[in-house]
């Protein structure tokens, strides 16, 4: 009888560029934190944003019934998801616990979970609110940008399976 090997099959390495992209998205996370931090500051404090570049509907966005998920400002939910898409680029590079590709799958559907919300309040601001805040538009292009990075990740991911 021969011994049998006990050790699982070891996962083929990422490809550099994707090591790149969760850089990449680990940084544009990071920014997603600070702006989100700033904002629930803001929000929790009953201030609307102090620095509104570029329009005056910030305001008008954050005081509105949308501006509040169940008396929680919307900007306190989109930093705890920066947080988590922060942590998930972390534990991808340094590969948590082996589970790269799955940490790749999850991002990518918090990712797209973000960017599909953004897009609705994006939605509220132009036609029900009628107001732009500056501050919603920057962090809706910074989730879909996280969105194309993980998608772009989780693909890399199937294509290295494969082989």
């Amino acid at each position: 009888m021969g011994r049998k090997n006990s050790a699982a099959p070891s996962t083929p390495a990422p490809p550099i560029f994707a090591h790149v992209l969760v850089w990449a998205a680990l940084a544009l996370a990071v920014v997603g934190v600070a702006m989100a931090a700033y904002l629930a500051a803001e929000n929790i404090q009953g201030k609307a944003s102090g620095i509104c570049v570029g329009s005056h509907g910030c305001a008008s966005v954050q005081q509105s019934e949308y501006g509040k998920i169940l008396g929680i400002p919307v900007s306190a939910p989109g930093l705890a998801l920066y947080l988590a898409l922060a942590g998930a680029a972390g534990a991808w590079l340094w590969n948590w616990r082996g589970q790269r590709d799955q940490v790749a799958v999850l991002a990518f559907y918090a990712a797209l979970f973000g960017a599909l919300f953004s897009g609705f309040l994006t939605y509220l601001e132009g036609w029900v609110i009628e107001a732009w805040c500056t501050w919603c538009i920057a962090s809706a292009v910074l989730m879909s940008a996280l969105l194309m990075l993980w998608l772009a990740v989780f693909l890399a991911a199937l294509r290295t399976r494969r082989r």
